[in-house]
């Protein structure tokens, strides 16, 4: 039992930052479990070229597509926030569950809450939230349902302990990596999260503040 609790620890500690990130899809068109994602039609912003910390990307998109991306970023960082307290508790509670499924599809909300139950067995706890250098759009489907944002963090803001101790450090989350956020806004729902990928969630793409 002793080696398997160090292994379960030693996969959380190189995938904690973003929480389960992986678990909630990735995928680059983001799609719903219960089939009633909008269209995934989208208009794509320049990802390379351009300065990071500018506006040009903007003038690839509409006033109503740029309408959808702030209200797809303001629910993103909602849930961001009133998550943290869950993930610093470690704690698999009702409350948690009904969280999660207020903010993620089935079966996202599902994933988050199982991550969240292995954290607790092995006493784990992760406090705070990333360091957000900049924000844009990645894409945004032209009826604007879809979005996807890019962000270029630093996670050495988020402090992760078991049984009171910290975690190691994982070194390729030390510098700035960019994370992606799908989300859709399905008939009758407000912004859900289908998709989140980042250092976690495989090679981590490093991004210049």
């Amino acid at each position: 039992m002793r080696r398997f609790h160090r292994n379960t620890v030693a996969a959380v500690a190189a995938a904690v930052l973003m929480l389960g990130a992986a678990a909630c899809g990735g995928e680059d068109d983001p799609k719903g479990g219960d089939g009633n994602s909008p269209s995934p039609t989208t208009s794509t912003a320049p990802t390379e070229d351009a300065s990071e910390a500018s506006d040009e990307w903007k003038s690839k998109y509409t006033k109503a597509q740029l309408t959808s991306y702030e209200d797809a970023l303001a629910r993103w960082n909602e849930y961001e926030q009133r998550s943290a307290p869950l993930w610093a508790r470690g704690k698999a509670t009702e409350a948690a569950a009904k969280l999660f499924k207020s903010y993620f599809p089935s079966p996202f909300w599902q994933s988050q809450y199982r991550r969240l139950a292995s954290y607790e067995q092995v006493d784990v706890k992760i406090e705070g939230t990333p360091g957000i250098y900049w924000s844009k759009a990645k894409s945004i489907s032209d009826n604007g349902l879809s979005v996807e944002i890019q962000q270029c963090v630093d996670n050495t803001q988020i402090k992760v302990t078991q049984r009171g101790k910290p975690a190691k450090p994982v070194r390729a989350q030390q510098k700035p990596n960019l994370r992606i956020i799908s989300l859709s806004k399905p008939e009758g729902h407000d912004w859900l999260i289908y998709g989140i990928k980042d250092a976690s969630s495989g090679k981590p793409k490093p991004c210049e503040p």
